[in-house]
């Protein structure tokens, strides 16, 4: 949520500063090119590339202080390269070449060994006072001890802002992907980063760019997996790709978690779970994000569940045959023409009638663990022919007593029947972050069937960032150093095929690294279709391959 309780502090005797500066004074409800969308480059090419134009949010003007969002691609050069070996073969360093790079040729190591995680940095230092759009670099690896010749190429090309790409070389093709494809991993300025993983074996390789209907895709090798037992991407405040409404002091930089629409985070963000906290406002539920200072609430009010809800049903009637999970938030459910207090019978009873909208909810038992059902008892292939696709509704576990509560029969279920550990960590450090996470996720899943665990990777805006974010950092720009350790070892390296996280909340859904992510955990940790990759997974003697060549 809104880091407000830090924001509380610094607005401490700086009131009508921070009015001033938080841009207040000119809010006129005009729809406007959103400014995140025109100064951040990574971009979700695949399924549906929204531009500026296409994302709207509240005018808010603000005078005397130079946004950091201004910055132009110029500045566009410095960034993070991480490559997931997830094979069980060493790949060797056979071509390194670079122009104004600072370090690039000895960043790369020579051999990237099978489970191994690498990450380089990519800057300029040095090359100040050239044509720095001419900067570029590859560096190519060969695997070793595959049957046919199989390679990949990084490729830092030139141009403003630069762009990161993958090129499969010789033989080398993955699920959904031939030889000779070029995956645009965008560019994310540091502390930000890009990331490409490859994982399986010869013959049964997965890459970035994997299927839209991904889950579909698995099947064979995760259907019969507990839900516990397998991973998703989740989109936090997946309804806040737009500013509708502002409330109290805040604005879009420390309250829009997303620059894409809905549509586009289901499809090449791969979402299968939605983090949603609704806001009963003027009749109307809207996705929230917020917090109450000195009393009073401060926050923004996006996009309607009318219209989430309308997208959802759009994307299952054009890519049947997928699990998708509403999580509603117990303690941001609101209402916003009471003084934002937490919604009572009468509202959740609307709240109801609106996601009895949604296609597709599934009739299951309100008395059985549904975590511990595989996969393939909510997802089967001919729902792909029958235009069919799977709907959960959770909702917080206090409302299964309440009135009017639907019931499993209807596709609603709680913490009762549906049980969800999560831990936000609230901290804009990196590391901590990570740390934090991962220890977590080690206590909350000591074994692959213990309890489901969300981790929230996410970095949270503190003090002047949340009071100042026309100055500092907005959430959105926050959220590439969580982008940038999604693919690092700090993350990766300290998973096993006993512990990993079964959803990953992020903001700023794009591309779809986070959707390879969930697959490549799925088929290399949860189905152990990988290989040891050097002690990660426990493999059978005779499953194993020798990677030392």
């Amino acid at each position: 949520m809104l880091p407000l309780g830090s924001l509380k502090s610094t607005l401490a005797g700086l009131t009508g500063l921070a009015v001033v500066l938080l841009g207040l004074s000119t809010v006129n409800g005009l729809p406007t090119k959103n400014p995140l969308t025109r100064i951040l480059a990574q971009d979700g090419h695949g399924v549906r590339t929204v531009s500026a134009s296409n994302t709207t949010t509240t005018n808010t003007t603000t005078r005397g202080i130079v946004r950091r969002a201004e910055k132009g691609p110029e500045n566009d050069h410095d960034t993070h390269i991480s490559l997931i070996n997830a094979t069980p073969y060493r790949w060797r360093k056979v071509f390194n070449s670079s122009y104004q790079l600072d370090g690039w040729e000895h960043r790369w190591p020579e051999y990237i060994r099978p489970g191994q995680s690498v990450t380089v940095r990519v800057n300029l230092n040095g090359y100040g006072l050239r044509n720095r759009g001419d900067s570029a670099a590859e560096a190519t690896y060969a695997l070793e001890g595959t049957k046919l010749a199989s390679s990949l190429q990084v490729q830092y090309r030139s141009g403003i802002p630069h762009r990161v790409y993958i090129q499969f070389r010789d033989e080398l093709q993955t699920l959904n992907n031939a030889r000779g494809t070029e995956h645009n991993l965008g560019f994310s300025r540091t502390p930000g980063g890009v990331g490409f993983v490859l994982a399986g074996r010869e013959g049964d390789f997965i890459s970035n760019d994997p299927p839209l209907q991904w889950m579909q895709s698995q099947l064979a090798e995760i259907g019969e997996l507990p839900l516990r037992e397998i991973s998703m991407p989740r989109s936090h405040h997946a309804g806040l790709w737009k500013c509708e409404e502002v409330v109290g002091v805040a604005q879009p930089r420390n309250t829009q978690t997303h620059r894409l629409p809905l549509y586009d985070q289901l499809g090449n963000g791969g979402i299968r779970v939605l983090d949603v906290r609704p806001v009963r406002k003027h009749g109307k539920f809207r996705e929230s994000h917020g917090s109450f200072v000195g009393g009073l609430y401060n926050g923004m009010l996006g996009a309607t569940l009318k219209e989430m809800v309308a997208v959802l049903n759009s994307y299952m009637r054009d890519y049947p045959g997928e699990l998708y999970i509403w999580d509603i938030h117990e303690g941001d459910a609101r209402n916003g023409d009471h003084g934002f207090r937490a919604v009572d019978d009468d509202d959740r009873l609307a709240l109801y009638t609106e996601l009895m909208g949604l296609d597709s909810r599934a009739n299951v038992s309100d008395g059985e663990d549904l975590t511990r059902r595989p996969l393939s008892y909510f997802v089967q292939p001919e729902q792909v022919r029958n235009g069919q696709s799977t709907v959960l509704i959770r909702l917080p576990t206090s409302w299964a007593t309440k009135k009017h509560f639907p019931g499993a029969q209807h596709g609603f279920v709680s913490g009762i029947n549906f049980p969800l550990r999560s831990h936000w960590s609230e901290t804009n450090k990196e590391k901590q972050m990570v740390a934090d996470q991962i220890e977590s996720l080690k206590q909350a899943r000591p074994s692959r069937g213990a309890e489901m665990f969300n981790m929230d990777w996410l970095l949270t805006q503190k003090g002047a960032q949340a009071a100042f974010p026309m100055a500092l950092e907005s959430i959105i720009e926050m959220s590439g150093g969580a982008w940038k350790t999604l693919y690092g070892e700090g993350f990766w390296n300290q998973l096993s095929d006993s512990t990993y996280p079964n959803m990953i909340t992020m903001d700023d859904i794009h591309g779809n690294q986070q959707k390879a992510m969930a697959m490549v955990i799925n088929k290399c940790l949860a189905a152990r279709r990988c290989g040891d990759l050097g002690g990660m997974v426990k493999m059978e003697p005779e499953e194993t391959v020798s990677s030392d060549q």
